[in-house]
């Protein structure tokens, strides 16, 4: 229903863009008390000076604000229609209409190319299409418009970013790390490179790993993600009871977080605490009963504690998920 009543407004919106500058639909009510108090008094300034833009375009970012989306665009549509020469709102129509879980790519691909054609200097204008086209998996287009960006503000180390996970995702991790520590020089704590290499180090078995993942946690102590991390790089190392502790952590500071009780599972499992082990496995089940690997893990547990029947069940429950799940077939061949 959703889809289909953002379909409706697209249509509306198309129809919108054809009509005549000096059209004057965009009318409301400054007593009209379903708007909200700064709705209505931006409408009040507009009714009287209908033909400023900016009050239009003010009026499209409370909108926004407020999550009224399909107003947001008529407002700063009509906006547009006022003065079809500032960048700026064009930018924002673009940025509005990536905003949704019913983004129109196209529609805002064309805004942000309007933007750009207006102002060939706008860094955010750059960095919007750049992203978009990285959403999409268009890396040579995002690439061509994060390096532009990089020109527009070569201190800003966003553009780098992007373009180190691009040559991450393209396979050049040598290029990809060097972008990254570029990124480094300009912003020490830019939080998403330092995780990007402690996770390049951790894969490589390189201790550098956890001086990254260190400097993560002083910018967020109670990042899940920074703490899962050492917790794992460290359970790799056999360093089970550090891990242990960061793992417990992590499921205090994110309820939901499903790997880390599975690895709790698994290392308690492994040291023979079987109770322990079926603890967090069953949390896990509890959290999401389609997860596979917990049903495998849990049948090994009760494989061990001689619970036969428990055991096949659980093994089962597995293949039924994933017939493919070769730790349960093996686990009930042991058993039959």
């Amino acid at each position: 229903m959703r889809v289909y009543t953002f379909f409706l407004f697209i249509l509306f919106y198309i129809a919108l863009e054809s009509c005549q500058k000096n059209a004057s639909f965009r009318v409301i009510s400054e007593t009209d008390t379903i708007y909200s108090a700064d709705i209505r008094a931006i409408s009040a300034k507009i009714n009287k000076s209908p033909n400023e833009s900016d009050l239009y375009f003010k009026r499209a970012n409370t909108f926004y604000f407020e999550s009224n989306l399909p107003e947001a665009l008529l407002d700063i549509q009509y906006a547009i229609q006022l003065d079809s020469v500032n960048p700026v709102f064009e930018l924002t129509k673009g940025k509005f209409l990536m905003s949704n879980d019913t983004a129109n790519a196209k529609l805002a691909e064309k805004a942000f190319l309007k933007s750009i054609r207006l102002n060939p200097t706008g860094f955010e204008a750059h960095s919007e299409l750049a992203f978009l086209y990285l959403a999409k998996q268009n890396y040579d287009d995002a690439q061509l418009y994060y390096n532009a960006a990089s020109k527009i503000e070569p201190a800003n180390p966003t553009p780098m970013f992007y373009m180190g996970m691009i040559a991450k995702e393209l396979g050049d991790t040598s290029k990809a790390v060097q972008l990254f520590e570029k990124v480094l020089v300009y912003d020490s704590k830019h939080y998403n490179t330092i995780m990007q290499l402690g996770n390049y180090y951790a894969d490589k078995n390189d201790v550098k790993a956890l001086l990254f993942f260190e400097r993560a946690l002083a910018i967020n102590e109670y990042s899940d993600e920074a703490l899962y991390a050492k917790g794992l790089f460290l359970q790799k190392q056999g360093k089970f009871k550090d891990a242990v502790k960061l793992y417990e952590t992590v499921s205090k500071v994110n309820p939901s977080h499903l790997y880390c009780r599975y690895n709790l599972g698994v290392i308690n499992a492994m040291f023979g605490e079987y109770e322990e082990a079926l603890k967090f496995i069953n949390e896990i089940i509890d959290l999401e009963e389609t997860y596979v690997d917990a049903y495998t893990l849990k049948g090994k547990v009760l494989e061990s504690m001689k619970d036969i029947k428990g055991a096949k069940e659980n093994y089962n429950k597995a293949l039924s998920l994933d017939p493919q799940q070769s730790l349960a077939t093996e686990g009930l061949k042991r058993l039959n």
